[in-house]
């Protein structure tokens, strides 16, 4: 039997700049949220060790940054707070636990050809094996599987790789994986897998496969896909939407032959993310809406401490009149620069308005008709757009004016509403 601590998603280096309380942990040296998941992260190694396990796994995105757009590397602070635990985690140890970790979709600078745990490895190449985005093309390119092999084990690696947004690419990731990484030893097998089935980078032929275990990432909240399949989770609350997880690890047992076994292993976040829910009504007043985000706020109305601080996000939804939003914005503001004193125990605090629709008074609905501050005639001018762009086919030009003109005038001459009711204004 083998046993294998699995997690996956510790976004060490995550941090905020917006809507977030101007407070370090060390001034200048790393944030209270920052540290949050740097703990994750030494947690799980502390489990690993506890339960005396023969491999650890780390599923990708191990780091937060880059990702997308965002260039930015981890701080150094990040860096070195992961060599530093890899180390003693490896001291206290003997050396004798292999760590694996492969690329997410965070932490590549991907026009760079470069990952950030790469060094990860550099620092202890006996002991960590690193699997990057790049192995993998070049795996594919190569025709040759991806896979580190134990005396008793063999892994078989899967970096983040979005597949399935080109069929071309599909096709020759479908073809590396069904001639490259299927099992074929008899010592036991263990995909470790950045990926999801629903975001085109979890391929269904490796949940196929008779891998003895999947060790799924990019998910973050664990569950069971299959009984030999588990996304294993954040160790950190990312999102709101994950207020509510509890945050945790798999110990996975596994022997030839049978299922694997799996317990879960809690972390415990010291730090609350709350977030209220508030629906307005067309009728609802600047002042109705002060009073009622205050009534959410008293609770924390404390000492602020960096430690178990809390953060907060009021979740707007409903409707408004659009001369009420803008006052209700300036609530929020006001409010957030008050909470942002030392007198709550508040870390972060935002709003979302996704989902409020926000419209002008009815007077101005059904009797005013905007173009009038606009524009004198919008039909006329649609028509010297057309011309204006030198269309040498008449006939097409004028089929393109009286179907534009059309339109423009079903816009901006009569109401939505009455026209749906086959009326006239």
């Amino acid at each position: 039997m083998v046993k294998i601590l699995h997690f996956s998603d510790t976004h060490v280096s995550h941090r905020r700049f917006r809507d977030v309380k101007d407070s370090w942990k060390i001034q200048n040296r790393v944030s209270w949220i920052e540290e949050d998941y740097c703990i994750g992260f030494q947690k799980a190694l502390e489990i690993a060790e506890s339960i005396k396990c023969d491999y650890v796994v780390h599923s990708g995105d191990l780091f937060d940054i880059p990702v997308g757009r965002n260039l930015s590397g981890p701080t150094e602070y990040s860096r070195t707070f992961v060599v530093r635990e890899l180390k003693e985690f490896f001291e206290r140890t003997d050396n004798k636990i292999p760590v694996i970790i492969i690329d997410g979709n965070h932490g590549s600078y991907l026009t760079r050809n470069y990952s950030t745990i790469e060094f990860i490895q550099a620092a202890f190449p006996k002991s960590v094996f690193i699997f990057t985005n790049y192995q993998l093309k070049k795996a594919m390119v190569d025709k040759k599987p991806l896979v580190i092999e134990f005396k008793d084990i063999n892994f078989y690696l899967f970096p983040y790789f979005k597949f399935g947004r080109l069929p071309h690419l599909a096709q020759a990731y479908e073809d590396w994986v069904r001639n490259n990484q299927q099992p074929d030893s008899d010592k036991l097998s263990v995909a470790v897998v950045h990926g999801m089935q629903r975001g085109m980078d979890l391929h269904e032929l490796i949940l196929q496969y008779p891998y003895d275990y999947v060790a799924l990432g990019h998910d973050h909240k664990q569950r069971k896909v299959k009984k030999n399949a588990w996304q294993a989770g954040s160790t950190e609350k990312y999102t709101f939407a994950e207020r509510n997880q509890e945050k945790s690890v798999l110990e996975v047992q596994i022997a030839k032959g049978k299922d694997p076994v799996i317990l879960t292993k809690s972390i415990e976040s010291k730090r609350k993310m709350i977030q209220f829910q508030i629906s307005l009504k067309s009728d609802t007043t600047p002042k109705a809406f002060e009073k009622t985000i205050r009534e959410k706020l008293v609770e924390l109305k404390k000492k602020f401490v960096g430690e178990t601080a809390s953060r907060v996000k009021v979740k707007l939804e409903g409707t408004s009149i659009l001369s009420n939003w803008w006052a209700m914005e300036d609530i929020l503001v006001d409010i957030q620069k008050e909470v942002f004193a030392d007198t709550y125990n508040v870390l972060e605090f935002r709003w979302d308005d996704g989902e409020l629709v926000k419209r002008a008074p009815i007077s101005q609905q059904k009797g005013v008709k905007i173009y009038e501050y606009l524009i004198d005639d919008p039909v006329k001018d649609f028509e010297k757009y057309i011309r204006s762009l030198g269309i040498p086919d008449e006939k097409h030009a004028k089929q393109m004016i009286e179907l534009g003109a059309g339109i423009v005038d079903e816009v901006f001459n009569s109401p939505p509403q009455l026209k749906a009711e086959g009326k006239e204004e």
